[in-house]
């Protein structure tokens, strides 16, 4: 209760601001009150780059993370932007250049000012939030555009959710891995005469999957069928990503069989979450088996399903075979990261292999990846079982050394 008191509050003095600001446009008889234009001067009168300058920086691929950041502050402190299109632009933008904050701050600076927001602003607000995994406020955007019209003194404005609205807040959900948020609105779209089409669909069940929810998720692919909505590399993949969660490999291989038999033909994506799957499940030969046809049947394998293979050779102790596959991964294209590293050191670990974990570790700091704390407490505990308590000793006092010295930089994943 207090903290929807607190909320209400807050709309309260949101809308008080936004009525004094109304108060003053209508007074100056300007086409919009504008904090930067109070004193009646120009753009030019106020100092650094012009707007139309720092909304190129934005956009060019070209600018540094830093110096976009940059612009999108300057933009909002000085009040530079007096339009929804110009707010549209910016926002856009720098969701897809991932300053999520900056964007929605800029869609907050909207607000304030009293622009007017129609749907499609509201959807770039969300898309910023399904950035940051803001889901909480995602569905406050929802529920406002739901409503029907914007509230606030002298401002009267028809909203309507139609599916994109509708799609928007699910995404936020799901990167956040909202799963029963995300599934709430897939009802309440339904309810509101809204068929789900695939994109909201696989954005559902992608936050089932980032929930670790196989069952939800199986029963959105029984939907889609009832509604003959045909599934796509997306919706099998996480399918299969979410089987692997639940242990249930042998209902991942059937998806990935599905998905053959529909021609979809499997990617890596679909490949590496089979793979996955039985790793997870403790069938690390059929690992093997599918990392191999992936790469006969799609000519490839990436990083992620090598370390896939790895992870579950490293839950079976199966020290011989995660050599073996370390050593093929050395010899391709491909280069092992910390990631390999630590699978085969933890199947030493479970070996009691510990001279060749302390190999390992050696030959990591030779290719330029420095162990981290799992590594070395994965290569203490092999010593432990090999009773060598010195030798154990000894390595976590280097540990402690590494963690006095502070982080090593981005590790090479």
């Amino acid at each position: 209760m207090e903290r929807r008191a607190d909320r209400g509050l807050k709309r309260w003095w949101r809308w008080q601001v936004v009525a004094s600001l109304i108060a003053v446009r209508l007074s100056t008889g300007s086409r919009g009150w504008h904090p930067s234009r109070s004193s009646g001067a120009g753009l030019a009168a106020v100092g650094g780059a012009s707007p139309v300058e720092l909304l190129r920086r934005i956009k060019d691929r070209k600018t540094p993370q830093f110096e976009v950041v940059q612009a999108a502050t300057e933009l909002r402190q000085r009040h530079l932007l007096d339009n929804p299109p110009d707010y549209r632009v910016a926002i856009s933008t720098l969701t897809k250049r991932t300053a999520w904050s900056e964007a929605l701050g800029l869609w907050h600076e909207m607000r304030w000012v009293g622009q007017i927001a129609e749907e499609q602003d509201f959807m770039l607000a969300m898309g910023a939030c399904a950035r940051g995994s803001q889901w909480q406020e995602s569905l406050e955007l929802l529920s406002e555009v739901k409503s029907g019209r914007q509230l606030g003194p002298g401002i009267t404005r028809t909203l309507r959710a139609d599916k994109r609205v509708y799609t928007a807040g699910i995404s936020a959900c799901r990167e956040a891995g909202a799963w029963q948020q995300a599934l709430m609105i897939l009802q309440d779209m339904e309810q509101n005469q809204h068929i789900p089409d695939l994109v909201a669909y696989n954005a559902a069940m992608s936050a089932c999957e980032k929930g670790r929810q196989w069952e939800p998720a199986d029963r959105i692919a029984q939907e889609m069928d009832r509604w003959g909505i045909a599934p796509d590399k997306v919706t099998f993949s996480t399918l299969i990503s979410a089987c692997g969660w639940a242990g249930k490999w042998e209902q991942a291989l059937d998806y990935l069989g599905f998905m053959w038999d529909d021609t979809l033909s499997p990617d890596l994506i679909a490949y590496t979450a089979a793979i996955g799957a039985c790793a997870k499940a403790g069938q690390w030969e059929r690992s093997l088996v599918l990392l191999h046809e992936e790469k006969r049947k799609i000519l490839g394998a990436n990083i992620m399903t090598y370390n896939a293979a790895l992870s579950g050779l490293a839950a079976a102790g199966r020290v011989e075979l995660a050599l073996l596959l370390l050593e093929e991964l050395q010899l391709s294209e491909l280069r092992p990261n910390l990631m390999s590293y630590k699978s085969v050191v933890g199947a030493c670990e479970l070996a009691g292999e510990w001279e060749l974990a302390m190999d390992i570790m050696a030959e990591m700091k030779e290719v330029g990846i420095e162990p981290r704390e799992a590594i070395y407490g994965s290569v203490a505990r092999a010593c432990e079982k090999a009773n060598l308590p010195e030798l154990a000793a000894s390595l976590r006092a280097d540990l402690e050394k590494l963690l006095r010295a502070g982080p090593p930089g981005p590790p090479r994943m």
